[in-house]
């Protein structure tokens, strides 16, 4: 029981968190904060990727050697980062949904099993057939709202409609995922009335199972 209130003051903590990030992010970018914070900011997404791959990979010099590198490099261009930072903040946004465009639509080919159908395995095991097929179109769903997200980002950035873009990155992006879970479990409740039904919670855990299994 104590576990479970920690696990759940530890979640709380980080929907806060990064609740904070995001209008600290976007004020950094619209209202002008001090350019030292805005490049601060910037690297805060690099910084927990950069953990997370620390804590998967066994190669840990490889890692340290990186690190080392990365610390000279901001050491040497601090100055390039607080003028550009913006520009970080668009590679990460992009990028970040061009990589899960893409780790959901590589899925797709043909003797793959879709991404969204492992999940599903992950938590319930064997599937029936009309599962398989509703989890190989929530993958498609997902692939094409990944790639959308990344083309207009790219779109609204090189138009230099900055104010538009942040408000898409920082604040539209965390609230239309969380549709996308919410429409989805909608549409799973009345395409599949007999299935037993998960939470989107059970969708993230089982999000983590597969990465944390995943081959290193």
């Amino acid at each position: 029981m104590i576990a479970g209130g920690l696990r759940g003051a530890g979640l709380a903590l980080g929907i806060v968190l990064s609740v904070a990030f995001t209008f600290l992010a976007h004020a950094a970018i619209i209202e002008g904060v001090p350019p030292a914070v805005g490049a601060a900011l910037s690297l805060i997404p690099v910084g927990l990727l950069a953990l997370w791959a620390a804590r998967r990979t066994r190669h840990r010099i490889i890692v340290l050697a990186a690190v080392v590198t990365a610390a000279l490099v901001l050491a040497l261009g601090w100055k390039d980062l607080e003028r550009h930072f913006p520009d970080l903040f668009f590679i990460e946004h992009a990028g970040a949904n061009l990589v899960l465009g893409i780790l959901f639509g590589r899925t797709l080919a043909r003797g793959s099993e879709p991404l969204c159908t492992r999940f599903a395995r992950v938590i319930h095991g064997e599937l029936p057939p009309e599962v398989v097929r509703y989890s190989r179109q929530v993958t498609i769903a997902w692939t094409v709202f990944f790639a959308s997200l990344c083309v207009l980002s790219c779109a609204l950035y090189f138009l230099r409609l900055i104010e538009a873009w942040s408000l898409l990155a920082n604040i539209l992006t965390p609230l239309l995922v969380g549709a996308m879970f919410v429409v989805e479990y909608a549409v799973r409740t009345r395409v599949l009335p007999r299935w037993e039904r998960v939470g989107i919670l059970a969708s993230v855990r089982a999000f983590s199972r597969h990465f944390a299994h995943a081959p290193r």
